[in-house]
Formats: C-alpha cells, structure tokens, sequence
C-alpha cells in the first residue's frame, strides 16, 4: 500500500482538483492523509466533505489549530502512515492517473523511484532521461541536472527505512527543506531508477515562501546548506555543494535588494555578505558558469564590486516595476 501525503495550508481552490487526480489512480491500494495546517479559509470544511463522500477510500484528516508550516505536516504524515511506502502530494498541484503506478514499477527497479514534473508553472528541465542513477551519481544528478529535481513531490520512499533512520523534515528549515530530506534519505539507499514521464503537475504558487517578501524564513537557507555541507559526502560531492552554496547566498541577496526594504537591509545584509565571504566564491569563479549565464555574470559584478552589484540589481527591480 502507498500512502499519500498532503499539506493543506489556505488551499480551498484546488482541493477538488488535487483530490479528483488522486481518485482517479489506476494504482488502488492507497491511503490519503490530509494535514490541514491551520488554515484560515475553508479548507477543513472542504476536507471533511471529501471524506464524507468518500467512504469507500480510507481517508484520514488532521487538524493543526495554527499554521506550523509544510514540514509539520508532513512529519504528522509520515508518523501516521501505514503504507509500505510514501508520497507526497501539495495541495495546488495534481496527479496524471498513472502516477503511482508508475512509481511502484520503478520502485521494483530501483531502491528510490522519481517521475517528470510538469505544470505550465514549472521551468525548463534537462533533458529526457530514464534508466537508473548509481550511488556515486546522486549528488550530481540532484544539484546538476533536473531527472531527480530537488522536490519530494515527484517521489516514491520507503516507510520503513525512514523510520528505521529517523528521517524527517526539519521545521526549521523553510527554503530546500525537500532538498535536504532527499540528502538524507539518499545516504541509505544506493539506485535510484528514473522515469522521463511527466505525471506530477506543479502550479506555481505565489504565495509559497519562495515568492513572498523578503522575511526570516528567506535566511533559513543559510541553514539549510550549513545542514548540508556536514553530512558525509566526498570531497567532489562537497564542491558540487558548494557551488549550489554560493548561488543561493547570490539568490538571497538579490531578493533582499529586490525588496528595497530599508530594515530588511539593515538587519540581514551584512549577514549574507559574511556567508558569501565564508563560501567558496573561487570554485564559483571557475565552475559557476554551469548555474547559466546570467548568474555568474551577476556573481561576476558582485565579485568586481559589491555595492555596483547591488545598485544594479537594485535599480533594474525599480524599473521592472514602473513598466
């Protein structure tokens, strides 16, 4: 039996979409379990009614009274599981009818089975690509190519073995917490088969953390590659890393000056400025070229001088908003 995992925060306009896509599995030995994360709409209502109609399905509900956030919820989830395996489904996104299916095959191939993510929110991926991924690919294949992709959602995992390992998502972490699980879960397994369908629907949402002002949680991304960089990997794994390090430090300055919040500024700028001192900025020089070239361009101008960096960046976000 898989069971499906889905955090519901303020998501009354998709519910029926998400849950439709579910019932409609050709794969039928499931469970759904819903964590409605303190949400102020009328989701919960929503959730109460799709279980009502549905007895046939075994449908289990959780009700957090305030908003904990995604990792709460899918914590809740994964404790409250029963099937041999998991997935994860967000609320705003759907499923292709084969989805699970084709996971489980892949699962008989691999020790971790991964499908296409598609969705007209979803940016470009790599090129087509199925078999399957070795261990000493992982690290490369997750940070350097999008077959794997960072998210959870697109994934099929083994109960048993995260139990085993106390593999859980870490709440306080609230950028790449998905990256990070998927890191430590890949520390006990050794194949990974991939399949080049797209059957998992992402919309882009904006009002996930990764769209909304600038805030605390954008910092947590510091976290997450400190988090990261102590697990055991090679010294080629490491780099690969780091590389990824200095591109999200670049990203979270760029959004800070996107903001053109005064107090942000004052309270987080000198912080990112001392990570990007601490981070490998020279492997960056010699290899950031592969995040694409825009990026290094801007890595490049912050390197030349870091106060025309941000007068740029800066000046271009004022102008985009005036059109």
């Amino acid at each position: 039996m898989i069971s499906i995992i889905i955090p519901c925060y303020n998501a009354e306009a998709y519910l029926e979409e998400c849950f439709k896509s579910i019932k409609a599995q050709t794969y039928k030995e499931l469970e759904v379990i819903f964590i409605d994360d303190g949400s102020s709409d009328s989701s919960w209502a929503l959730l109460e009614g799709i279980r009502q109609d549905n007895p046939e399905m075994a449908i289990t509900l959780y009700h957090n009274k305030q908003n904990q956030g995604v990792s709460v919820a899918r914590n809740i989830g994964i404790r409250a599981a029963s099937g041999d395996y998991l997935t994860f489904v967000d609320a705003d996104d759907h499923l292709a009818p084969q989805f699970l299916e084709r996971l489980l095959q892949g699962k008989k191939r691999g020790d971790m089975a991964v499908v296409g993510i598609g969705g007209a929110g979803f940016g470009k991926g790599s090129a087509p690509f199925q078999g399957l991924i070795t261990k000493e690919r992982f690290v490369y294949e997750f940070w350097l190519t999008k077959h794997l992709f960072g998210s959870c959602n697109n994934k099929i995992y083994s109960r048993k073995l995260i139990l085993r390992h106390d593999i859980f998502f870490d709440p306080s972490l609230k950028i790449m917490e998905d990256m990070f699980f998927n890191m430590l879960y890949c520390q006990y397994i050794d194949t990974i088969y991939v399949s080049e369908q797209k059957l998992y629907y992402y919309r882009r949402n904006e009002t996930s953390v990764m769209h909304q002002k600038f805030s605390e949680n954008n910092m947590t991304v510091i976290k997450t590659f400190h988090k990261l960089l102590a697990l055991p990997f090679t010294k080629e794994e490491q780099k690969i890393i780091e590389l990824h390090q200095v591109n999200s430090l670049l990203w979270l300055l760029r959004l800070l000056y996107k903001a053109d919040d005064k107090e942000a500024t004052k309270q987080y700028e000198e912080v990112i400025l001392q990570e990007l001192a601490n981070a490998n900025t020279s492997l960056f020089f010699k290899s950031g070229w592969q995040k694409g070239f825009s990026r290094y361009v801007t890595f490049l101008l912050y390197q030349l001088h870091p106060k025309c960096y941000k007068k740029v960046i800066t000046t271009y976000y004022k102008f985009k908003k005036r059109r």
